[in-house]
């Protein structure tokens, strides 16, 4: 028996001190981590990589090209014979080698305007991660704020189960004097075990949460987790609304996600520009120097050293070729429309996302201003819930109320409590939100030591 007691508290101390040692993440500290260790960054970021890899390519075309190759050939039956340059049908060897090099001069500045169209993509690129990264970092906060939810909900809840707690223990006293029957009895423990029941939700929603912030976070399945809960005071400052205007005309020229955007449209422009560049005519220069060997493969005869057919058999030439484009079946034309249609779509595009962000601004803005009137009410709630269950605790203690009466004194206290809770994490939510849309960063729109 006293084994057994011992191992209970050995394995209690060791759960205490797994807990005291537990690190509890800042609201910093998951954003930094996630930005570091992210997979969906991380596979954006190879993306970019790509798409710079394509700029390169396309500047690297403006260089000329250099190929060397070279041919051996054993000829059976009919065959030209080099030297004679006549008919013969004896078998025969050749070997030719070959170096060449060509440059293009003019191709209606096709390759100036797609080096340009990679530059705004791999640009657009860059904005699109960053959009990708900001959204992540949103989902992050909104979850943070979750996990805050139901850790105030479970305090509010444990309040609430320590406060029946106690009037459970003065109610048995009275019943046993004789100043209470056991029917008020009853009731407090029926609300104790109804107290108990939220608090089991509010863990279990709390769990839920924490689950839901790992997963963002992708940690791994061992690694303990899990957040600071202590809730700073809010400050709210009363006054006047935010105009939405300046705010949209601020976050317009910072917000990758308007900037990607617009520079896509830049790409298209350039991309309509190399499809019209094709039906310009095209002006090339080449050049090249040639060489070979030739054994006739007669008896008796001994063809000329390799080496000396090498010098001797030298080739070298330099060139300029024009083509015009006349007709290809309607390709060329076709592929601009297609380039017209691209950019035409880029620019509906830009322009929805453009009335989407304004329209997410102006409801920010209206929200926030609405959280600071809902505060303000909630905390004069709180105060007043309060004022009201001490005076209905007191009444039930002199048997002036009844356990009902209690026990909706006690719902409207914690009900307040909870009202107040969410009223503080929305408005710092949006007070963080309008700051992110003014700054363009989240890192100037969160509170220090959050």
């Amino acid at each position: 028996m006293h084994k057994r007691i011992l191992l209970y508290i050995i394995i209690f101390l060791a759960a205490v001190q797994s807990l005291a040692g537990q690190k509890l993440w800042t609201l910093e500290e998951c954003l930094l981590y996630a930005e570091e260790n992210n997979i969906n960054l991380m596979r954006s970021s190879v993306k970019t990589g790509k798409l710079e890899s394509d700029l390169k390519t396309r500047k690297f075309e403006l260089l000329p090209d250099l190929g060397l190759q070279s041919q051996g050939t054993m000829n059976f039956g009919r065959s030209v014979d080099p030297e004679t340059n006549t008919i013969t049908f004896d078998r025969n060897i050749t070997n030719y080698y070959y170096l060449g090099t060509g440059l293009t001069i003019f191709n209606g500045f096709a390759n100036l305007n797609s080096i340009s169209a990679a530059r705004y993509l791999y640009l657009s690129g860059l904005q699109a991660a960053e959009r990708q990264r900001n959204m992540l970092l949103l989902n992050i906060i909104n979850a943070y704020y979750s996990v805050l939810m139901n850790k105030g909900t479970i305090r509010a809840a444990e309040s609430q189960v320590e406060v029946s707690r106690q009037q459970l223990h003065k109610t048995e006293v009275m019943v046993e004097t004789g100043a209470e029957s056991r029917t008020t009895l009853l009731e407090i423990r029926s609300q104790l075990s109804n107290d108990k029941l939220l608090l089991s939700r509010a863990e279990t929603n709390e769990g839920i949460a924490l689950e839901e912030l790992r997963l963002l976070l992708q940690l791994e399945p061992e690694q303990q987790f899990n957040i600071q809960g202590d809730m700073r005071p809010v400050a709210v400052n009363v006054s006047d609304s935010i105009d939405a205007g300046s705010v949209y005309q601020n976050s317009k020229n910072l917000l990758p996600r308007i900037k990607s955007l617009e520079l896509q449209k830049e790409a298209r422009k350039k991309e309509l520009a190399v499809k019209r560049g094709v039906l310009l005519p095209e002006v090339k220069m080449f050049a090249g120097w040639r060489t070979g060997y030739y054994d006739a493969m007669t008896e008796g005869e001994s063809p000329v050293p390799f080496g000396e057919q090498l010098l001797n058999n030298t080739n070298q030439y330099i060139g300029v070729s024009l083509n015009i484009p006349i007709f290809k079946n309607w390709y060329y034309r076709n592929n601009i429309q297609k380039a017209r249609l691209d950019l035409r779509d880029s620019e509906l595009a830009l322009r929805h996302e453009k009335n989407a962000l304004y329209n997410e601004i102006n409801k920010a803005c209206f929200e926030l201003s609405s959280l600071e009137d809902e505060y303000l009410s909630a905390l004069d709630n709180l105060k007043y819930n309060k004022l009201s269950f001490e005076a209905v605790s007191k009444k039930f203690e002199t048997g002036l109320a009844n356990a009902t009466e209690f026990a909706e004194s006690k719902r409207s206290l914690f009900s307040a409590e909870i009202n107040l809770l969410a009223a503080e994490l929305q408005y710092q939510l949006k007070e963080m939100t309008i700051k992110f849309y003014m700054t363009g960063k989240w890192a100037h729109a969160i509170p220090a030591n959050k």
